[in-house]
This record gives C-alpha cells, sequence and structure tokens, in this order.
C-alpha cells in the first residue's frame, strides 16, 4: 500500500474512534457552533480565513459567513459530512490538505467535533448566529476581585461623570458622585468612554481579545441603547465622537480605526497604515481630522472623510499608548512608553512637513498612560505607571503642579467642564479629585536664557602694566598671591619633588565688571598644558550657570575627536539649529541639520575646528556616550525640574573653546558680587618642571572686529561666476553682525554686495560674476576695487577696511558638456 495511502488511512481510523467516542458522549447534545466548532476554527483555520485575508473568498470567524461558503461555493452540507468539502479538507481526504502539512494540524477529536456539527445538520450557535465570545476556563478567585476604573468621561454640561470599569460604565452626578445608572451588556472588557459634545449621547469601547471589538453608542436622556458598532477583529482601545456627533472613531489592537455614521452605523472611513496596536485616538475640534497614537512608535493623523495620511510623527523612541488635541485645535501632544510628552504645532490643512514639533519634555519615570488638556487649553494633564500625576501649562509646556503619589495606576483621568477640578481613576478601583489652582496656568515666567557673550558695558581702556613676576610659595588659598587688575604674571609650574603645582593669584572686582583671563605657554614653547579656574576666597568654584537638559540623547555610529566638526546623535529629529549640545563638559553648538541618513549635525567651527561655548573645552567622546541638548541660565535662574539633569557650569578652561590660541587657555569672567577672587594656573596633566613656564594675563575686553577675504586673486569665467569667502576674527567676544560693502567694480564684472556675516558666525559669502561680452581689466581697475566692513561697537559704528579683491583673470567661458 502506497505510503500516503496508509496515512490517509490511518487518520481516518483515528478520526472515526474519535468521531465514536464524540457520539457515544454526547448522543443527547450535538456539538455548538459557539462553544464547539468555532474554537477549532479559531485555532488552526483564522489565521488565513479571516476577515481581512479572506484566502479562497472564505472566512470562518462566525456563524453566518461559515455558512456562506468561499468563492468556489458553500463547503458544507447539513446533514452529510462525507459530501461536505470542509470535512473532507480537513480530515484528508481531498487535496489540498487543509490546515497545510506544514502547519499544526488538529487532533483527531477536534476534527471529529467538525464532523459530529455537520452530521447533526450544521445547526445555528445557541442564542442565535451572533459571533461567539472568548471560550476561556473558569478560575475561582481566592481574594476579592478588584475593579478598576479603566476611563474617566465628564458630561460637558457638568451633569455627570463616567466611570468605566471592566465589565460596567457607572454614571455617577458629578456633584456628589451619587449613582444614577449601571450601563451593562457590552462584548468583552471596557477600555474607554466619551461624552458627545453636546453631552446628549456617550460612546463607550470594548471588545475581547484577539476576537472582536464594539462600541456601544448611549443616549443619556434616557440612558437607552442607540445602536453598536462590530467589526473589528480585536478589542477596541479607544473611541470618540465628532465634534458634530454624526460620528463614531473607534481604534483597535487589530491595528485598524474605523470611522461610522452614528445614525446608519455604516462604516465611512477606514483607518489603515499603522503597523501596531492604536491605542489611542483624537479627533480635532474641527472635525475634518483624526489622529492616532500606535504601539508602531509613531503618532498619525488622517483625513477624517477619506482615511488619507496626512502626516506621521516619527520622533517618539517607544509605544504611544495617547494622544490629545487642544481645544482650539492649535496642538498635538502625545505619550506613551518612552516617558516623554511631545507638542507638535498643527498647520491649517495638517498636511505633511507643515506640523513642526515644539518640545519633548522628559516628564516621567515610567511609561505615560494619559495626556489630556483641559477644556479651557490652558492646562495639560499627564499620569504615568510610576503613580504620578504632573499638570503642566500650555504656553510653553513647563511643569506646574505634581500630585501626590497615587495608591495605583492612574489609568483614567478627566477634567471638569470648567476646567476646575480633576478627576482620576485608578487601577486599584478608587476614584480620587483634586481641585485645580486657576493660577497654575499662569504661574511660569518665563526664564531668562544666560547670553552667549557678557555684555560689557564702554569704558575707557587701561593701559597694561609691566609683567611682574609669580612670587611662591602660592600653592594654597591663604597663600594666594595680590595682583592689581589689570595684570600679567609671568609664572612657573615647579616643584621640588616634580610634582603637579597649582598657582593662585588674588585680585578685587565690582560686580558686573568682565575680565579677559588668557595664558600664553604653548604659543611661546613652553611644555606647560594651562589650565584655568576662578574660585572664591574659600577655594570653591565660582559658579557660571546652570545648564538644564531638556532632551536626553547618545553619540552613536562613531566616536567624535577634539576637532571633528560633526555627530550624530540618538533622536536628532527633535533637535534644532543653534541648540547646545551637552558633551561631558563640552558644549558644542548645532549649525547645519544632517543632510541624509549617513549624515549627522554640524558643529559651529573655527577654521575646521569645532567650536565650544561657554569657554568649555573641547573633548574626545567615546561611542554611546550620554549627551543632552540643554538651556543655559544664570546661576540663581529658579529651574523648573523637568526629569533631566541640570548641570552646574563653573569659570574654568582648559584649552581656548574659540580655537585661536591652541592649547593655551582663555576665559572670560564676570564678577557676580563685589569682592575678592582667586584664580588658579595648573597644568591639566599634572607636569612641572624648569621650562613648565606661562604667562597670564587678566584685562578688561575691548570688543572689535578684523574682516578679511579669503579668496583673492579669483578666476571668472565669461559668463560664470566666482564665489568670494569672508572670514572674520572676533576680538573679546565681539557678537554683532558686520556688513561687507565691495565698491568699484570694473564694467563689465557684477559682485552681490552688500553681504553680511550674522551675529555669531565667522564665515560668509559673496560672488563676482563676469558678462558673457565681459573684457579683462587691468592691474590698476582690480587696486580700485574698495572692500570695507562696518559693524556696531559698543553702541558706534565702526569701519574697518579689508582691502581688495586682488588681481582678478577673466577666463574663458566654462565649457558645458
Amino acid at each position: 500500500m502506497p505510503g500516503i495511502e496508509r496515512k490517509k488511512m490511518l487518520r481516518s481510523v483515528s478520526i472515526l474512534a474519535a468521531f465514536v467516542a464524540l457520539s457515544t458522549a454526547s448522543a443527547a447534545e450535538p456539538p455548538d457552533f459557539n462553544a464547539d466548532v468555532l474554537p477549532v476554527f479559531r485555532k488552526y483555520c483564522n489565521g488565513c480565513h479571516n476577515s481581512r485575508e479572506e484566502e479562497a473568498g472564505l472566512i470562518l470567524e462566525d456563524f453566518a459567513r461559515t455558512l456562506k461558503g468561499g468563492e468556489n461555493g458553500a463547503i458544507l452540507k447539513a446533514g452529510d459530512s462525507a459530501n461536505s468539502k470542509l470535512w473532507r479538507l480537513v480530515s484528508g481526504q481531498d487535496d489540498p490538505k487543509m490546515p497545510p502539512e506544514t502547519a499544526t494540524q488538529p487532533k483527531p477529536e477536534e476534527i471529529a467535533v467538525i464532523k459530529a456539527w455537520i452530521d447533526a445538520g450544521a445547526k445555528a450557535p445557541m442564542g442565535g448566529p451572533a459571533t461567539a465570545g472568548l471560550v476561556t476556563p473558569k478560575i475561582v478567585p481566592t481574594a476579592e476581585v478588584r475593579e478598576p476604573i479603566t476611563a474617566l468621561a465628564a458630561d460637558p454640561q457638568g451633569r455627570w461623570l463616567a466611570i468605566a470599569r471592566p465589565n460596567v460604565v457607572e454614571i455617577v452626578a458629578a456633584a456628589d458622585h451619587q449613582p444614577v445608572k449601571l450601563l451593562t451588556g457590552h462584548t468583552g472588557a471596557i477600555a474607554d468612554v466619551r461624552f458627545s459634545t453636546t453631552g446628549d449621547r456617550l460612546i463607550v469601547a470594548a471588545g475581547e481579545t484577539g476576537l472582536s471589538g464594539e462600541a456601544t453608542l448611549w443616549e443619556t436622556g434616557d440612558w437607552t441603547r442607540i445602536r453598536t458598532f462590530s467589526g473589528h477583529r480585536d478589542s477596541l482601545y479607544s473611541t470618540a465622537l465628532s465634534p458634530d456627533g454624526k460620528f463614531v472613531a473607534t481604534a483597535s489592537y487589530d491595528r485598524e480605526g474605523r470611522i461610522w455614521n452614528t445614525e446608519t452605523g455604516e462604516v465611512t472611513t477606514s483607518i489603515i497604515g499603522h503597523n501596531d496596536a492604536i491605542y489611542s485616538l483624537a479627533f480635532h475640534p474641527s472635525g475634518k481630522m483624526l489622529a492616532t497614537a500606535s504601539g508602531d512608535r509613531t503618532v498619525k493623523l488622517w483625513n477624517a472623510a477619506t482615511g488619507d495620511r496626512l502626516d506621521t510623527f516619527s520622533q517618539p523612541s517607544k509605544e504611544q499608548y495617547s494622544v490629545s488635541i487642544s481645544p482650539d485645535g492649535r496642538y498635538v501632544v502625545a505619550g506613551g512608553v518612552d516617558c516623554r510628552v511631545r507638542v507638535w504645532q498643527l498647520s491649517d490643512d495638517f498636511r505633511e512637513g507643515t506640523n513642526p514639533i515644539l518640545y519633548a519634555r522628559f516628564a516621567h519615570e515610567a511609561p505615560i498612560l494619559k495626556v489630556l488638556f483641559s477644556p479651557d487649553g490652558r492646562l495639560l494633564v499627564s499620569c504615568s505607571e510610576e503613580r504620578r500625576i504632573k499638570v503642566w501649562e500650555t504656553r510653553t509646556f513647563t511643569q506646574v503642579a505634581l500630585l501626590e503619589r497615587q495608591a495605583d495606576w492612574p489609568a483614567a483621568v478627566a477634567f471638569s467642564p470648567d476646567s476646575k477640578s480633576l478627576f482620576v481613576g485608578r487601577m486599584d478601583g478608587s476614584l480620587g479629585t483634586y481641585a485645580v489652582n486657576p493660577k497654575w496656568a499662569d504661574s511660569v515666567t518665563a526664564l531668562t536664557p544666560l547670553p552667549e557673550v557678557p555684555v560689557i558695558t564702554a569704558a575707557a581702556a587701561v593701559p597694561m602694566p609691566g609683567e611682574i613676576a609669580e612670587v611662591e610659595p602660592n600653592d594654597g588659598v591663604e597663600q594666594a598671591m595680590s595682583v592689581t587688575l589689570p595684570a600679567a604674571v609671568s609664572g612657573k609650574f615647579r616643584n621640588a619633588d616634580g610634582d603637579s603645582d597649582s598657582d593662585l593669584y588674588r585680585f578685587d572686582s565690582k560686580a558686573g565688571q568682565v575680565w579677559i583671563l588668557e595664558t600664553n605657554a604653548s604659543r611661546s614653547k613652553s611644555p606647560a598644558d594651562t589650565k584655568l579656574e576662578v574660585l572664591h576666597t574659600d577655594g570653591l568654584p565660582v559658579r557660571r550657570a546652570l545648564l538644564q537638559a531638556v532632551r536626553d540623547s547618545w553619540i552613536n555610529f562613531r566616536p567624535i575627536d577634539s576637532t571633528q566638526l560633526q555627530v550624530r546623535v540618538e533622536f536628532w529629529e527633535e533637535m534644532d539649529l543653534n541648540q547646545y549640545l551637552y558633551m561631558n563638559g563640552e558644549i558644542g553648538k548645532f549649525y547645519r541639520a544632517p543632510r541624509g541618513p549617513d549624515s549627522g549635525y554640524d558643529f559651529y567651527e573655527n577654521r575646521g575646528k569645532r567650536r565650544t561655548y561657554f569657554d568649555t573645552t573641547p573633548i574626545t567622546h567615546a561611542k554611546d556616550e550620554l549627551v543632552y541638548i540643554v538651556d543655559a541660565y544664570p546661576p540663581d535662574t529658579p529651574i523648573v525640574e523637568n526629569g533631566l539633569p541640570v548641570f552646574p557650569l563653573n569659570y574654568v578652561n582648559d584649552d581656548d573653546g574659540e580655537r585661536e590660541i591652541g592649547t593655551d587657555s582663555r576665559l572670560t569672567f564676570t564678577a557676580p558680587v563685589d569682592g575678592s577672587y582667586l584664580v588658579r594656573v595648573t597644568d591639566a596633566r599634572g607636569f612641572s618642571g624648569e621650562d613648565f613656564t606661562y604667562k597670564l594675563t587678566v584685562r578688561s575686553p575691548e570688543p572689535s572686529f578684523n574682516v578679511q577675504l579669503d579668496t583673492k586673486n579669483v578666476k571668472v569665467p565669461a559668463g560664470g561666476g566666482q564665489r568670494l569667502k569672508f572670514y572674520v576674527d572676533r576680538i573679546d567676544n565681539f557678537n554683532e553682525p558686520i556688513r561687507i560693502d565691495i565698491e568699484n567694480v570694473p564694467p563689465g564684472f557684477h559682485v552681490a554686495t552688500p553681504t553680511t556675516i550674522q551675529a555669531g558666525h565667522l564665515e560668509a559669502f559673496s560672488v563676482l560674476t563676469a558678462a558673457a561680452d565681459a573684457e579683462s581689466a587691468s592691474k590698476e581697475a582690480w587696486d580700485a576695487v574698495k572692500i570695507t566692513a562696518t559693524a556696531d561697537v559698543g553702541g558706534e559704528p565702526v569701519m574697518k577696511p579689508v582691502g581688495t579683491l586682488g588681481e582678478v583673470s577673466l577666463e574663458k567661458p566654462a565649457t558645458i558638456r
């Protein structure tokens, strides 16, 4: 007997034996479709034969569609399993065998259930042809069963509070929480509840895991059920009524969203495009857009009428659990497993690329469960698995209140219609009410950032005195050598034991006075690598700034050395130009955003080396090193906690951050109060010796600038052009814009003028072009060109000559191939 036929015979014998046993055990009661047959389909068949894939047009998810059959007609003949295609395929009598041999095979007794059901007449399930519930084992609890609060909703008219628990929605009076009505009969666990904008209707989202989702619409006038909306293939997590009440939106674990007509119950729009469960959704106040938050780590905007995707926010790094849109429609906020509250600004048409991210606040130390705007839009609340609830004002989205630690996860929150109360539902089943302080929304005053360069008031220049020699011992605070500013001191790192030497100098200053401290060692061929610090007279460092981290990240792809101009960091999409990046004590500043997948952020630079700010020192950084986007504030600023570090920055410098004097040190110090201070000079490596000499200069700043043309004597093709590059040397923290004018260009030539070196920048470009019929100009003509640079220094305009363009050569027209 061939092997295949033998297998079929043995399988038939096994099934027959199971069928005989089943018939004997249940002769009085044939199998029920919902209780007995559907679990077999769900276990072995619904992976392909479901309402989404519909393989061969066959859906085996409920009785009606099983009876209907597939694209080749009916698959069963009631009362006659032998001539039913369904039975012959699952029993292996016909090809192709179902399920396929490569898939998990049903047991003989499970196949026997299908045969017995068909032979008994393939009758409808007990209770009618409704979709079956899950078949789950009954577990007897050994302790009191808690009924957690899964969702809350406050009636916009201020009459009721809807409290959702897994199996019931409790309607209570808003004033005293006295019971009003119990809403029951929902299929599966209840996950969300929302009132309509008028309060005349209530929508409830529920469902059974892995089976179906169902939304139920209630009339609040008499608490009658209007209709149910079913069709999702898994539990619902969120629902909402459109602002005009004509539509219901639902979101499910099946990765789909749907918008239904409330009058007909028909699906008007399908939301398809997420790659994981949709946990939350919200209608825009206009009703034209729907926002969704998903486990695929994105927030998406959809056209509510067509289902077309409008935009995708991909900044989140982990699952997003909650989304909320401000009452004025200007902002969308989301939160989830990455513990951050993100705020995007919405454009009028919501088109892709027109909805920028404004803030990414590190909000909690555990996943965020819910974010919600107050009805007046002035506050935002966030709650987390860490059992914390935070309140944020919505002008700058700064935290203004932290509520007491909750007894359990605060899974549900709702504001009263007047925004004066916050209701909190917890997983232990308890309900809390908190008064909302109306002053919270206005309690945050804008913090004043620390200027990048100090404010220098105009003063008569004080001539530098003659150089004086260091007097030892001056290693300790009490031994510091006194100097009168301005001063120039020649010193030496020397120690009889060869150990490190520390030289301290004491000076007096008035509050607000600005001093430039600078060393000259390596430039004079000394082996010393100096480091400067400004201290109080007790030896403690003088605080320069507080750096509040507003975004955490890390260096990816590869490490960077102390000169590299580009860095690749995680979450770069949430960063912006001109932000400060704090890297283990160094502060860089972003000049150019990444220009592709193989690019990173470019730093501001000086002659090919990375510039640093606030006199921090450029150093090497390892791959995976933690870095932070920071805001800089004066040291006495009352920083509002945001969960990320606040770094103190002192007056200290090892290597000049402007990259102009090599390993020598330069520091700008502003005296915080009248008094005495110390400047400590050390070798950064702790070296010393007779030849480790240095010169320390402490002087008043004299802001100024010098501009030069880096591209002289250019060659310009007839009918073409050549770029001109200007560079500025900014002296003593001069940071103003500089205008460059070019005059007297010979006939036939044209130059883009004026051009401006922007504030804080070191370079600017212009273009010199030649007409197609231009003729070469003489050296005298080019010598007559005049370039000047003009800027405001100390409130007065200052013009400086830059020179000429050199001798420009006219070349043949460029060849275009």
